[in-house]
């Protein structure tokens, strides 16, 4: 099986869900689902960001295992700030 449909099934599985309840909120039959796991098929990714957001995780997750790192633009903003007001009060 898929590294994908595992880990889906890991999510389902901590979310205490069920294959039925994942087909119920991304709007595929049950049985497309089921044909999807069965065949080793990935989704396409229109349903792969469907799957993605009914398991509270990312795609990237679901395909390569690893977590999505988004970048923290408030630090960066913050030390800027901060550099900013540094030099405000050297000019003052």
């Amino acid at each position: 099986m898929l590294d994908f449909w595992l880990r889906v099934k890991e999510k389902l599985d901590y979310q205490d869900c069920t294959q039925r309840d994942l087909s119920e909120k991304i709007s595929e039959s049950y049985n497309t689902l089921q044909s999807w796991i069965n065949r080793d098929r990935l989704p396409n990714a229109e349903q792969a960001v469907k799957i993605a957001d009914a398991l509270n995780t990312s795609v990237e997750f679901l395909v390569t295992g690893k977590p999505l790192h988004k970048k923290n633009d408030q630090s960066k903003t913050l030390k800027l700030l901060e550099q900013a007001i540094e030099n405000l009060k050297r000019e003052g």
